[in-house]
């Protein structure tokens, strides 16, 4: 037999066994997937306090894994979130921990997935840098979808949303009633910098000047104080602030600037991670678990005793996020 014969030969000899092998990795592959997508369907829809069972255990963790961040957080077993402090999304609780709406949701993220957390406290002027530099996985901490953003970073779909109100000092701003009234030269605003309201300040008053602050107190002794005439704030915190101090604070019209929808930020080029969180939100916006927390978090003040008012407790933990990572 000619050599070309034989190498003929083996070469057809050898197909059917690599079909085979090809074939019994399919059938695993398609058992495993079976088992996996079975045991999520038939276990309680909610994440937080369910114990997996050793089957379910096995089958997700022999499931097959890329390389995304899903992927990298589950063989790490740990989630990386980036936050900053937004009252009632992220605040300083009493017992030194972070609490609020996010904290939550980023809590839930990583019960689903079957992880630790940790929370990777960081200023909000550094907190898109510090997504690209791979800080830490994820981005939970009420951010609003923009262009801008948008072109440095990817989202997920909205799973909440909000709109930018005004909060006047009522000796600053005696006379001033409508928005028109609040575009001058003659008023100043102060907002937090790099958020959405300071956005919302520089579109639909032009002519007003801009002051930022770095946190939500600074801002708020300054409103309070009269050093600046009004404040654009998310519309949670200027109904907080003027519970707190309707005599020295008021609304001086009911209008929302730039209403935004608030979503997971992931970094770009990974559709897997983008797939999964997207299926988490719809799955837990269906089940109204997100709307039973965000009722909690932003209609009820029934957490107040949670949020820490030791001075020193506040200090430290405002203190953690200040941090310039670069």
């Amino acid at each position: 037999m000619s050599s070309s014969r034989r190498r003929s030969c083996s070469v057809v000899g050898f197909l059917p066994i690599q079909r085979a092998a090809r074939n019994t990795r399919m059938k695993r592959t398609l058992a495993l997937a079976i088992t996996t997508v079975s045991l999520l369907l038939t276990a309680p829809s909610e994440g937080r306090g369910y114990e997996r069972s050793e089957a379910e255990e096995a089958a997700l963790h022999d499931w097959p894994m890329g390389h995304g961040v899903v992927d990298t957080i589950r063989r790490r077993g740990l989630l990386k979130v980036g936050m900053s402090l937004f009252e009632p999304w992220v605040m300083c609780g009493a017992n030194g921990e972070l609490i609020g709406y996010e904290v939550d949701v980023a809590r839930q993220l990583a019960d689903d997935i079957g992880v630790r957390i940790q929370f990777v406290r960081t200023d909000w002027y550094y907190i898109v840098p510090a997504l690209i530099e791979e800080e830490f996985d994820l981005v939970v901490s009420g951010m609003g979808i923009t262009p801008a953003r948008g072109l440095l970073v990817n989202f997920t779909i909205p799973y909440s949303e909000f709109g930018t109100a005004v909060v006047a000092n009522r000796s600053r701003t005696v006379g001033l009633a409508a928005p028109d009234d609040f575009d001058s030269a003659d008023v100043v605003f102060g907002a937090r910098a790099g958020t959405v309201p300071a956005q919302a300040v520089a579109e639909h008053f032009r002519k007003a000047t801009l002051r930022t602050f770095d946190s939500d107190a600074d801002l708020l002794g300054a409103l309070l104080a009269g050093e600046v005439h009004a404040a654009a704030v998310d519309q949670v915190k200027a109904s907080r602030w003027l519970g707190a101090n309707a005599d020295a604070l008021r609304r001086p019209f009911d209008e929302l600037f730039n209403r935004v929808p608030e979503a997971i930020a992931l970094r770009k080029g990974d559709a897997d991670a983008a797939n999964f969180l997207n299926g988490w939100i719809a799955h837990h916006r269906t089940s109204g678990w997100l709307a039973e927390r965000r009722a909690h978090w932003f209609d009820t003040r029934d957490w107040n005793d949670e949020v820490a008012v030791d001075p020193a407790t506040v200090a430290h933990c405002e203190a953690s996020f200040e941090a310039n990572p670069y």
